[in-house]
């Protein structure tokens, strides 16, 4: 039987008790408590329940640190700011980024920290009095969570729509369009040998129209050389009148001043020149008429002014 002092043994017991408990505490966590501590800022757009002071904060699957602050922030709409402690070793830069996940079936949140494959620049450095804030992604169950009412949403209005369809009015066109088919079907079927020749009537068709484009190509074959020959004469004809443009011009050009001259003088006396020609016309059909009248005229013509005297 015991015979020692029962407080010191108590003591003792509470002691070890204690320093085992803080010990499993620390390789729980994975820190020493020697390690140097980094803080940051999470701005969260949506509710996080299950997520205290005192949270874990996790880096793949690893415990780095816990959540120190939780205050509501309303310099940009409504917003729950979580400040956080880490290991300052946790590589953090601009392309790490947080969520929020429900550890277990407990509905406790954990923080979950990741990184973006690819080498990143560090992060902006923050206001004075500020930590520096690491951006906020809503993923797996939470992305999902998030998006429940857009999604809902759409399902109502395809809900809708599907409700529309199934309408009696489109319901009795759907009927009468079956039946039609029905009809089709049953007039393709009276149809059979019709539709079994349809092959063979093309091929037909087509071996008339191969045989058409042969003929075709033949009849260009023996046009071809004529069709040449014409239009090697289009152009001879076509260099002949070049040639003989130039010359006209080349003659106007020599005789430019000539033209002028005539256009200028000869013109002018045309008008005196028709006068004198029609009363030469006049003259001339007045003898033809007297020559007519009397021929012997040609060889003797009796002096207007003789006397005659009877025998």
């Amino acid at each position: 039987m015991f015979k020692g002092d029962r407080n010191f043994t108590v003591g003792l017991f509470v002691s070890v008790a204690i320093a085992v408990f803080v010990l499993f505490v620390l390789w729980l966590t994975g820190r020493s408590g020697a390690e140097e501590m980094t803080r940051y800022t999470l701005m969260f757009h949506r509710d996080v329940s299950g997520l205290a002071v005192g949270g874990p904060v996790k880096y793949m699957g690893m415990n780095i640190g816990s959540a120190i602050h939780m205050d509501l922030d309303t310099s940009q709409g409504v917003r729950v700011q979580v400040d956080i402690e880490i290991l300052a070793t946790t590589p953090v830069d601009s392309g790490t980024y947080a969520s929020l996940a429900l550890q277990g079936i407990t509905g406790v949140a954990v923080v979950n920290l990741a990184s973006v494959p690819g080498s990143h620049s560090p992060l902006p450095d923050p206001p004075r009095g500020r930590y520096p804030e690491i951006p906020v992604r809503d993923v797996g169950f939470a992305a999902l969570m998030a998006s429940a009412p857009e999604i809902m949403s759409k399902l109502d209005h395809l809900l809708t729509q599907a409700g529309e369809m199934m309408s009696d009015d489109n319901l009795q066109a759907v009927a009468r369009a079956l039946g039609n088919a029905d009809a089709l079907a049953a007039a393709l079927a009276g149809s059979r040998d019709t539709l079994a020749a349809l092959p063979q009537d093309l091929n037909d068709t087509l071996a008339e129209i191969r045989s058409t484009v042969e003929r075709l190509q033949s009849v260009i074959g023996q046009v071809q050389p004529d069709f040449g020959a014409a239009v090697a004469n289009v152009n001879r004809s076509s260099e002949n009148l070049a040639a003989l443009t130039a010359r006209l011009n080349d003659l106007l050009e020599r005789h430019e001043s000539d033209m002028g001259r005539f256009l200028e003088e000869g013109l002018g006396e045309a008008p005196a020149l028709l006068r004198d020609a029609r009363r030469a016309l006049r003259e001339l059909e007045k003898l033809m008429a007297e020559f007519r009248d009397d021929p012997s005229q040609l060889i003797h013509r009796p002096a207007t002014d003789a006397l005659e005297i009877d025998p």
